[in-house]
């Protein structure tokens, strides 16, 4: 069973939502996080830096707990801390020998107070920290004063720290005091304290964002449903079941809107009407050649067998139409007075016309022929009765011929058609006056000459799709070719000759498609 495709599009949805929010949290913890302590290292340097400033006159040598100086110092730290705040501000005499440091004064801010002072006032007041003179005091007590910010994140603790030496003047009635650094100003401040309130405000936001995608996603899967899953659905259903449908009364999808899916159930509509017009098409070409093949059968009725015998002559035929149907006929028959009867014909045109034409052509040449007609006066009644009902103004050359065994004597009429051979030993061509084409004019004469034949000669007729056939390179095969393949099969027997000539122009076509009816007829004297 296949998968749907909502439920992709769904799950790839939430997973790429959920990547991009996470990626956005992210981001944004970083940038505020950063901006925090980029604000905080402002803060600490300038408490530290105002500190030192002001701080000048008071001699760490000389500073005794309780004292009127120890008192200035707390109330200028702990200004520094309100003004900036920072949490702490120190006071600290190195010991560059020992590498210790003393904490000897400080002043921390009021949230600092309420928490009764932070744990490193409580425990280093006063004290020297042994180990306690870091790097960064060392710079500091050696004149840095740019304020050399380090952060400190130790387990759980999280803090700012910046140290500025405290410069002292000495001979103050000088016009150049000399001034030394005794001691240095530790400013700092808790990053903790500064983004617990961040950070619980970030978690909010975080919740409320979740909720926020959940709504947004659970909306766009519904939308995603009953826009495009739900249409797409009923599309393939349509489209699956358009047979069906289409026999019970095809209903066309609804089109709302303007996006894809309108554009899509328009497009399904259209190619559903195509395909009902296409359907509808192929069903009525079925019909039609059904009845070309009924039309066919019928039309090789009406033409004689393509092989017949006696005691005097040997017949043989073969008609290879362009199409379904064709134009061209031939007959012959036995005439009352022994005599016989053969004709070839070729119809303007193709297809079913031209196979009406040649059922109405063969009809009328039968007539005349069993009433015993010469060939001339066969023609001239089967012009005038074409000519006499043609709306269509079509024609047909025709050959027509009636051979005496008695005499021996072959008397022809043409109307425009292609001239016969003789083939006795030689290649005669019967190429005397072809006469005009039947069917067009009304009481044409048309001429009538004889020919002896001999036991043996065999009389050779053909339509023009013979000598009209193409190659692929578009060359006739000519009347030339007809002929050079006549006189190498000069000594077959009727039907040997039809299969030779047929072979002579397949080889010639090399498969190219058939342009033409090809008709061809023989009439052979038998010995004796």
């Amino acid at each position: 069973m296949r998968s749907s495709l909502f439920k992709k599009v769904s799950l790839w949805l939430l997973i790429i939502i959920t990547a991009v929010e996470l990626v956005m949290f992210v981001a944004l913890y970083n940038y505020t996080y950063n901006m925090i302590v980029n604000e905080a290292t402002v803060n600490v340097t300038s408490a530290a830096r105002v500190a030192a400033e002001h701080i000048y006159y008071i001699d760490p040598d000389k500073l005794a707990a309780g004292s009127d100086d120890e008192k200035d110092a707390v109330i200028i730290f702990t200004n520094a801390c309100i003004q900036y705040d920072v949490d702490a501000v120190y006071l600290i005499l190195p010991d560059l020998k020992n590498g210790s440091a003393k904490y000897i004064a400080h002043g921390i801010s009021a949230h600092q107070a309420e928490r009764q002072e932070s744990e490193l006032s409580n425990d280093l007041n006063g004290q020297y920290v042994e180990g306690g003179l870091s790097d960064e005091m060392k710079r500091a007590f050696a004149g840095d004063d740019s304020g050399i910010t380090t952060h400190i994140i130790n387990g759980d603790e999280d803090k700012l720290v910046c140290y500025m030496p405290v410069w002292y003047y000495q001979n103050f009635e000088s016009e150049n005091p000399e001034t030394e650094i005794k001691s240095l100003i530790r400013a700092e401040i808790s990053i903790d304290n500064l983004t617990s309130e961040f950070n619980k405000k970030f978690r909010e936001f975080a919740v409320i964002m979740v909720i926020v995608t959940l709504t947004v996603g659970i909306s766009a899967a519904v939308i995603l449903y009953f826009r495009v899953s739900k249409p797409l659905k009923k599309i393939s259903m349509r489209m699956k079941g358009f047979v069906s449908d289409r026999d019970a009364g095809f209903e066309k999808l609804l089109v709302k809107g303007k996006d894809e899916l309108a554009e899509m159930s328009d497009s399904f509509n259209t190619m559903a009407e195509e395909l009902e017009q296409y359907i509808d098409d192929v069903a009525e070409l079925n019909r039609q050649k059904a009845e070309l093949n009924i039309a066919q059968t019928i039309q090789l009725g009406l033409l004689e067998p393509d092989s017949f015998e006696n005691d005097k002559v040997k017949i043989n035929a073969s008609m290879t139409t362009a199409r379904v149907v064709g134009g061209d006929l031939y007959d012959y028959r036995i005439l009352d007075n022994g005599s016989v009867f053969v004709a070839i014909g070729d119809v303007s045109g193709k297809g079913i016309t031209a196979a009406l034409f040649m059922a109405r052509a063969i009809t009328l040449l039968n007539q005349y022929a069993k009433l015993g007609y010469s060939p001339a006066k066969i023609l001239f009644e089967f012009n005038n009765d074409l000519a006499a009902h043609n709306p269509n103004m079509m024609f047909i050359t025709a050959f027509v011929a009636v051979y005496d065994p008695k005499t021996g004597e072959l008397t022809y009429s043409n109307a425009g058609h292609n001239y016969p051979y003789i083939l006795s030993g030689k290649l005669t061509a019967l190429n005397t006056d072809n006469g005009i084409m039947a069917g067009s004019f009304e009481d044409v004469v048309f001429p009538e000459y004889a020919v002896k034949m001999k036991p043996g000669d065999c009389l050779f007729m053909y339509t023009d799709g013979v000598t009209e056939a193409e190659n692929k390179s578009g060359e006739l095969f000519g009347e030339k070719r007809l002929e050079e393949a006549l006189l190498k099969n000069n000594a077959c027997c009727a039907n040997d000759l039809l299969n030779a000539v047929t072979a002579e122009i397949n080889g010639f076509a090399q498969g190219s498609e058939q342009s033409d009816d090809m008709t061809m007829l023989t009439l052979q004297i038998k010995p004796g």
